[in-house]
């Protein structure tokens, strides 16, 4: 399972800080473009932390069976670990599991990256932070939860 969560983390494309389009002295058409790559380097970039967040979650799992990350978000009505791999909405999005015993098995947060990642050796990649738990507060973005 180790192994899997190094794979994952090894395959990452990400986006980074970028100057306002405003201030690159393009033109409309060119800013519009612009904005697309933008949006779907954001897509990219939910992708993998969610790519990441299953990893972890399916290394972490060591009882056996289904595993899931469920995202979560933080707010003043937030729904903790426990309650969001209770939910029936979330066991209905997939039917080969929807009628299994759900649990929650930990929670983490994923973090983005701080600078590009090129591939180069020694150079971090995604930083996730395991909280042992399966309480909420706005510390955890990603839910890890079993189907067995």
């Amino acid at each position: 399972m180790k192994f899997l969560a190094f794979i994952t983390f090894s395959l990452v494309i990400t986006c980074f800080a970028l100057p306002a389009i405003d201030e690159l002295g393009l033109e409309e058409v060119d800013k519009e473009q612009v904005r697309t790559k933008r949006e779907i380097a954001g897509v990219t970039n939910s992708l993998n932390d969610h790519q990441t967040a299953q990893a972890v979650c399916t290394a972490l799992n060591t009882g056996g069976g289904w595993t899931f990350a469920v995202k979560r978000s933080c707010g003043s009505q937030y729904v903790d670990c426990d309650a969001v791999c209770a939910l029936q909405s979330v066991h209905d999005q997939d039917a080969q599991t929807a009628g299994e015993t759900w649990s929650c098995i930990n929670s983490i947060h994923v973090y983005g990256l701080k600078e590009p990642f090129t591939g180069d050796t020694y150079k971090l990649a995604y930083k996730v932070y395991r909280y042992n738990s399966c309480g909420g507060g706005c510390g955890p973005n990603f839910c890890c939860c079993r189907a067995i």
